[in-house]
């Protein structure tokens, strides 16, 4: 039964790409594990493998944590207001109202000639609250924040690389990107 005048609030929620957690993980075992292969073999012949075992335990409860934090990230948008939860648990609110426009851009990535859209969320300042990255969020769900939002929405017609999109809109880049870009890095 609902309350007289309570009207439900329409909450969409973007997760990250589903294959970011798991190629992360195949990243890191590829990584981490022929290095503790050889650590063993260097360390139990001394029988000083157990600093080995410590560090293989610390990194794994690290690993833990951040798989779990991995499923806890998400962007809620509702009515009136937007959060997003990062991986390190930290929490951003702020107000569909300070939310006075969007750019949905497509980026070039450094040295490829493939392109992921990137989102700014922008205050009536022009300065960014937040922004998503292709790399981490699906298109579809960009799309949908877009739509739930309902705020105008620039979208430059042809796909800019970061020094294009840093000298047209200094502010969506941070400085240390611009200062890379120029350099060619």
């Amino acid at each position: 039964m609902m309350r007289e005048g309570f009207e439900p609030a329409v909450r969409h929620v973007l997760r990250p790409r589903r294959k970011l957690v798991a190629r992360s993980i195949i990243a890191a075992l590829s990584l981490l594990g022929p290095v503790l292969i050889v650590l063993y073999w260097l360390t139990i012949p001394r029988d000083t493998w157990i600093f080995v075992a410590a560090v293989q335990l610390g990194l794994t409860i690290l690993g833990v944590m951040a798989g779990l934090g991995a499923r806890k990230v998400c962007v809620t948008v509702t009515a009136g207001r937007l959060e997003s939860r990062n991986l390190l648990g930290r929490v951003t609110t702020f107000g569909t109202a300070e939310i006075a426009s969007v750019v949905l851009v497509d980026l070039y990535q450094s040295g490829l000639v493939d392109t992921l859209p990137h989102l700014y969320l922008l205050d009536s300042a022009g300065d960014v609250l937040l922004r998503l990255r292709g790399q981490v969020w699906p298109r579809s769900g960009l799309e949908n924040i877009i739509d739930t939002l309902g705020v105008a929405v620039v979208r430059p017609p042809d796909p800019l690389t970061v020094a294009e999109l840093g000298r047209l809109r200094p502010r969506l880049v941070h400085r240390w990107t611009r200062h890379a870009a120029r350099l060619g890095i």
